[in-house]
């Protein structure tokens, strides 16, 4: 899938401090304050004019901007003043961050020294951003505090809420002012085939996450829910699963996604397509513990008293006795496209109850079935198969 870069948002911050003429020590010992006032602008942008993000489905690009309600955290691991964290305000009016830094040792400087001669962090938290638990805020209020990131929970209804939420747009240096881009990609899933109207149990999880649970989404009267997660930065669909009540959702195969990328992936709950790189994947033969290959709730078995195999793009039948069944765990099968690019043999007069042999694709199709057999009248083959397309109840 072709993707674009849609956020491109480079912050410059010009720190002004407010008048002091001594840093004072927090009451309950939690550090030294130092106010701070922070002038915001975006690269090409005037400060008066910023808007919340929109995103353009024609030109799939989008802009972020500060909004009511949104913060910046920055913190150092050491610096002139020791530790220092703090969590700032975005003032709409005068479009400015401000706030106080909580230093861990007594600073006569100014803020702007004391980042010029640091290396600071700083992450945008979202307005709203506590309703998602994707970020927490640890030690909040203190030198020490630290930003937390929970990747399972980047889970959003809509594109724009995810990437409002889940971009995670940060800087790691300081050099008059933060430009912060995003560190994560989003993508938005569309699932269609689903029943109107109805609330559907989604999950979209890390293969090795055992925590995760479904959230529920709501289809509309068209049976389609729309829904979006954030990814980190070079994390490949591979490593990750979808769900979407209870039918295994493919994902792209071996892709690795680039933060501030958007990628839109389009589905039909009642349609599991074997694509060709998963089909070369298959080798089994009616040999117990080797006959069998499962994808997204299919299975396709080997059967048979003498060899009966599909490997190599290719299914093989040595006589009558050897059969291959294709089962579902979610929905019952309504109809099965085995699509080849090289010959046929022994269905040319034909075909088994069910089946019937065109021009590039081997078709089953009949009254809906959690189990279909394929089988043979004797020697068979169908080679170059290029992808086995599953239309569900």
């Amino acid at each position: 899938m072709k993707t674009k870069n849609i956020f491109k948002t480079l912050v410059l911050a010009a720190v002004l401090v407010s008048a002091c003429s001594k840093n004072e020590i927090d009451n309950d010992f939690k550090g030294y304050t130092l106010p701070v006032v922070i002038n915001v602008t975006r690269q090409g942008d005037d400060a008066t004019t910023r808007a919340t993000y929109t995103y353009d489905e024609d030109t799939k690009k989008g802009t972020l901007s500060f909004s009511t309600g949104d913060k910046l955290f920055v913190r150092a691991m050491s610096s002139p003043a020791g530790k220092f964290a703090g969590l700032l305000d975005y003032d709409s009016e005068t479009g400015k961050f401000s706030g106080t830094i909580m230093t861990q040792n007594d600073y006569s400087g100014t803020a702007e020294a004391l980042l010029a001669a640091t290396s600071p962090s700083a992450t945008l938290i979202p307005a709203g951003y506590d309703s998602y638990s994707y970020l927490t805020i640890e030690d909040e209020g203190t030198y020490g505090a630290d930003l937390d990131y929970h990747i399972g929970k980047a889970f959003a209804l809509t594109k724009a809420t995810a990437v409002e939420q889940f971009s995670l747009e940060s800087a790691s240096s300081y050099s008059s002012g933060f430009a912060l881009a995003p560190q994560n990609a989003i993508v938005s899933f569309t699932i269609s085939g689903l029943t109107a109207n109805t609330a559907v149990a989604v999950l979209f999880k890390d293969n090795y996450d055992i925590s995760a649970t479904p959230v529920d989404v709501t289809t509309d009267a068209s049976g389609v829910a729309t829904f979006a997660v954030g990814m980190y930065d070079y994390a490949n669909f591979d490593w990750y699963s979808l769900t979407v009540d209870g039918n295994a959702i493919a994902l792209p195969a071996a892709k690795y996604v680039e933060a501030g990328h958007i990628y839109n992936i389009s589905r039909n709950a009642k349609v599991v397509i074997w694509n060709s790189s998963k089909v070369e994947g298959i080798d089994i033969n009616e040999n117990p513990g080797d006959n069998s290959f499962e994808s997204e709730g299919i299975t396709v078995a080997a059967f048979g008293d003498s060899s009966a195999s599909f490997a190599d793009s290719k299914m093989s039948f040595e006589n009558s006795d050897s059969y291959f069944t294709f089962t579902s765990s979610v929905r019952k099968i309504k109809k099965i496209e085995i699509n080849y690019t090289g010959d046929v043999y022994g269905y040319e007069e034909e075909t088994p109850v069910g089946w019937s042999l065109g021009v590039g694709t081997f078709t089953w199709e009949g009254d809906p079935a959690t189990s279909v057999t394929l089988s043979s009248f004797g020697f068979a083959r169908i080679e170059g198969i290029t992808s086995i397309v599953f239309t569900l109840e």
